[in-house]
């Protein structure tokens, strides 16, 4: 039986040792992450009816609601803009000039006109719509507060998974690149995929301004910060810079540090919870991950789908975006959040902030005639797709940004743009079993204020939570131990419950 100085001695080497693969691996903390986010799914089985997942197209920056979806015609022209309003498939609903296929689909998916927050700020005003928690106190540019995508993932991952559409086998490229169905029957084995994975952006916290906070770091997600338009597109962590044998190398040596903690009855650091038995599962997920050789990096590999198909979303990095979103749910993914800036902002910027429209970034209108094509192909593409595939009920996808643009166009040497409005603005929903064809609200003629209807972002997350099956009086604690609820106020969108 080893000595009390053994176990000491053993423990520090062990320490060491785990360090250095660890730290060769840079990421290979993943194991862990992968392990303690599945950990307790043994309760809450939802196995009569596979649970949603939701893809979500963060507008950062504030998308105008004037140029997207509540255009105003009859306005003065200096509320107005210099952009028409055309009709849709909704009887005497107008949707801006620049999104023609959207317009065309409006009886498929649901508009909310009448969205009204206190701020006008991007920093508050991006906290109170991703958290729910107006007043939060926002520390370094984050909120105390978990964002919504940071939520969902950390109650799904409890959940038992449902079959993945990831087939194992010589079949297996075809079935996804096809599209799978879901058998809504409990899955003997994992989905390699992580649960939560954020496209765009550079920060490992998800949602710009938001993060897991008190959650902790195993509820963020998978970071994805490349370009899925270019042509040589790779995630990095399924690349990590290693030969094949040097991954082998180091499984090897955890093998070994596996066997010495078994043999001499010790914990470590991969046991942290006292489940070593399960951390070959997650070792093997994280090796699949880095690697890219498994089924985790076919999900990622948009050469795998037909050509037409990755036209029909379009080849810039709004579309190739949103269908790398479609292949990841499709695939098993939960939480799929991506940063969604179509084309940039007017002054080339590419920080992601992309509908940030000041009159400092660029000619308004000049912008949106340019993004517009790219944002109406990519979110229709999305649509039709979701709802060729049969997959519109198991998917939600939402399209909203943090606020709307000032109603009074904004001129500077001049240049036109709008600013920062939080009064009003507008929100996009599809699909995740909610009613279609909804347009909910009003803003009043110049587009200043809700007329019908005031809703707030609270309203919204409501809906989303209620849609994704999560009960918001539930309740986390704080690193202090105070019980929080997922959502303080705010309820379900009646018009959308279908």
């Amino acid at each position: 039986m080893p000595t009390t100085t053994h176990r000491l001695f053993a423990d520090c080497t062990r320490r060491r040792a785990l360090a250095g693969v660890i730290g060769g691996l840079g990421a290979f903390s993943l194991p862990n992450i992968l392990r303690l986010r599945a950990e307790s799914s043994a309760g809450n089985s939802h196995a009569d009816s596979p649970p949603r997942r939701i893809i979500l197209l963060w507008q950062d920056g504030g998308p105008s609601h004037h140029e997207t979806f509540d255009p105003k015609p009859s306005a003065p022209a200096e509320y107005r803009g210099e952009l028409d309003a055309i009709p849709t498939a909704l009887p005497g609903i107008r949707f801006c000039e620049i999104l023609p296929r959207l317009a065309r689909l409006a009886d498929r998916f649901n508009v909310v006109r009448s969205i009204q927050q206190p701020s006008s700020g991007h920093v508050i005003g991006t906290h109170n719509f991703i958290t729910g928690h107006f007043g939060a106190r926002i520390i370094s540019g984050r909120s105390e507060y978990p964002d919504c995508a940071a939520i969902m993932h950390r109650i799904r991952s409890r959940q038992h998974e449902e079959a993945s559409p990831i087939a194992l086998g010589a079949s297996t490229d075809t079935a996804l690149a096809r599209g799978m169905r879901r058998t809504g029957r409990r899955s003997e084995s994992r989905n390699p995929l992580p649960g939560y994975i954020a496209l765009g952006g550079q920060s490992s916290i998800g949602l710009h301004r938001g993060g897991p906070t008190y959650l902790g770091p195993t509820s963020g997600p998978f970071q994805v910060s490349g370009d899925p338009s270019r042509p040589r597109f790779q995630v990095q962590n399924l690349q990590a810079g290693d030969s094949g044998q040097k991954l082998a190398d180091r499984r090897a040596i955890l093998a070994g540090l596996d066997r010495f903690v078994r043999q001499g009855n010790l914990k470590s650091e991969i046991d942290l919870h006292g489940q070593l038995e399960a951390a070959d599962r997650y070792t093997q997920q994280a090796f699949d991950l880095l690697s890219g050789s498994g089924q985790a990096a076919r999900a990622f590999d948009l050469s795998r789908e037909d050509r037409r198909t990755r036209e029909r979303y379009g080849l810039e990095t709004a579309g190739q975006q949103a269908l790398l979103a479609r292949r990841l749910v499709e695939a098993g993914v939960d939480v799929v959040a991506v940063r969604f800036s179509p084309d940039g902002r007017g002054d080339g910027d590419r920080s992601g902030i992309g509908w940030d429209d000041h009159a400092v970034h660029g000619n308004i209108f000049q912008v949106m005639r340019r993004r517009g094509p790219q944002f109406d192909r990519a979110v229709s593409a999305l649509i039709e797709d979701l709802d060729d595939r049969g997959l519109s009920d198991e998917v939600l996808v939402v399209l909203a940004g943090e606020f709307g643009r000032t109603p009074r166009i904004y001129v500077r040497k001049g240049c036109p743009g709008r600013e920062h409005w939080g009064p009003a603005g507008s929100v996009m929903l599809f699909g995740g079993g909610l009613a279609r064809g909804q347009i909910v609200g009003s803003t009043n003629d110049k587009g200043e204020r809700p007329a019908t209807r005031p809703l707030s972002p609270k309203d919204v997350l409501a809906t989303i939570y209620h849609a994704m099956g999560i009960d918001t009086q539930r309740t986390f604690n704080t690193g202090s131990g105070r019980p929080v609820p997922v959502l303080p106020e705010g309820k379900p969108i009646a018009e959308l419950i279908s």
